[in-house]
């Protein structure tokens, strides 16, 4: 027999263990931050400017009620989140008798935590109290926060995670929770630990390994029995109706001052992106201009591997057109009462694709917050091109900086809101239900099939890293010699 073949089988007997309790939250791979997040700003950059300028605005708050509450949030953990939270969400989950809610939690949020590190480490941030020679504003250890990384900043992180993981239990208080997140992120600029790239990346981190989670079969079980927990506990009336349980989400940040250097941030990133027009980032941006369905299917069809159409994938484009509407209804209902001048009209420049008008209000960026937000249900469906949909997602929004019609913060914004948008839909059992059927929909479509790691009927044995094997067309397979097709 092959020696080469010999020794792979080696290889994958010992590989066993791993590839067989794929399903097992921990085994899960989670998104690769280092592929799919913009990376801190350069240092010579208005985005830079913007995080020095906040770094000082920040700094000056430190002998306010909102600098007390800064030092308090040095606390860090699972336990320290839910006692912050506890106001809002009606019980601390560390303190009760419930061990389904409590086991869920401390799961999801190991799991949402895990990228940090790896991202610290790889972009290794210089942090400002560091850069500019400053005492750091609590009683943390200044040479150990050093020797980590700023970029993407684990506070920020966990904050976020815990509201969209409580969000999922109690969506009825979500702009309340998705608030005391936001906050408990902020805090760290007023330490000095972190900049604010820093922390906005965070969030974008934690949502997408979020979204992550709900390709588990094991960890959609755990919400189950965690939100009936919940529910057997406060007593809470858990809705029914399909608008009752997709409340609005109404929580946003402000949009920019227009004398504030974000704003200045934003003419920069205008003139910057317009360059980019004549070449193929440009065509993309103009096909980008396509909200619908089909234009949709268009963008993430080809990381996907199949064509996304109401004929040949029907669960998966109902799955999407839900996620279409809940996004445009959260955006839209924003821009009520709300005016912000899209980018070519202020500046009085042409712009790549005109939808907007000049009365629109252009913050958040409705396409930012659809595209997020369909990248981060994507990952559930085909969880090993997460990386690429996720970048494509993101690459969607800033298309529109391209093409003039939104600003970088208004793209900046929708991406928040994207993320936002996805915990409230996953919080409904129905649409978990819709998302496994199109999951189903699609392994059967693309010719992906869960494969079991035990010898078959002729005596091959099949492994599999994601619990999926791979089709003809996926880079980097192992082809068996009865023509199984696996990721290596």
């Amino acid at each position: 027999m092959n020696t080469k073949f010999l020794a792979l089988i080696a290889l994958l007997v010992l590989l066993l263990p791993c590839f067989s309790e794929a399903q097992n939250i921990s085994d899960l791979p989670y998104p690769n931050p280092v592929k799919y997040l913009p990376g801190p700003p350069d240092s010579l950059s208005m985005a830079f400017a913007n995080d020095m300028h906040l770094y000082f605005y920040h700094k000056s708050l430190r002998a306010t009620p909102r600098g007390e509450q800064a030092l308090t949030d040095v606390g860090y953990g699972a336990g320290y989140v839910a006692n912050r939270m506890e106001g809002v969400f009606g019980i601390n989950i560390m303190n009760v008798n419930a061990p389904a809610l409590r086991d869920w939690y401390l799961t999801a949020l190991n799991y949402i935590l895990q990228p940090c590190g790896a991202a610290k480490t790889y972009y290794n941030r210089q942090r400002p109290f560091d850069r500019f020679k400053d005492p750091l504003f609590s009683d943390e250890s200044a040479a150990q926060l050093r020797r980590q990384g700023s970029y993407p900043s684990a506070h920020s992180s966990l904050g976020w995670a815990a509201a969209l993981l409580l969000s999922e239990i109690n969506p009825s208080v979500q702009d309340d929770l998705f608030d005391s997140g936001y906050e408990y992120g902020q805090s760290r600029l007023i330490i000095g630990a972190h900049w604010q790239s820093d922390v906005d990346a965070a969030r974008l981190m934690a949502t997408a390994t979020f979204a992550r989670l709900h390709a588990s079969d094991e960890y959609n079980q755990m919400l189950t029995r965690a939100q009936a927990a919940y529910d057997s506990i406060t007593h809470y009336n858990r809705p029914t109706a399909l608008n009752q349980r997709h409340p609005m989400v109404r929580f946003l940040p402000p949009m920019p001052d227009s004398t504030s250097t974000q704003f200045a941030h934003d003419v920069t990133s205008f003139y910057q992106n317009k360059l980019l027009r004549d070449g193929e980032r440009g065509q993309q941006a103009v096909a980008d201009a396509d909200m619908s369905l089909s234009g949709l299917a268009s963008a993430f069809s080809p990381l996907l591997g199949i064509n996304i159409s109401e004929q040949n994938t029907p669960k998966l484009c109902a799955v999407m057109q839900t996620v279409i509407a809940q996004a445009g209804d959260n955006c839209r209902q924003l821009h009520q009462g709300k005016h912000r001048t899209p980018p070519y009209h202020r500046l009085n420049e042409p712009a790549l694709t005109v939808t907007t008008s000049e009365h629109t209000c252009s913050y958040p960026s409705q396409h930012a917050t659809v595209g997020w937000a369909m990248a981060l249900t994507l990952i559930d469906i085909c969880p090993t091109m997460q990386n690429d949909i996720l970048l494509r997602g993101r690459e969607y929004g800033q298309s529109r900086v391209i093409a003039g019609a939104n600003w970088q913060s208004d793209i900046d914004a929708g991406l928040l809101l994207g993320g936002m948008v996805y915990a409230n839909l996953v919080s409904d059992p129905s649409f978990l239900d819709s998302l496994s059927q199109a999951r189903e929909e699609y392994n059967r479509v693309s010719g992906i099939a869960t494969v079991v790691a035990q010898p078959s009927a002729n005596g091959s044995t099949g492994y599999t890293l994601d619990g999926r094997c791979a089709t003809s067309a996926t880079k980097g397979v192992i082809v068996f010699t009865n023509g199984t097709k696996v990721l290596q």
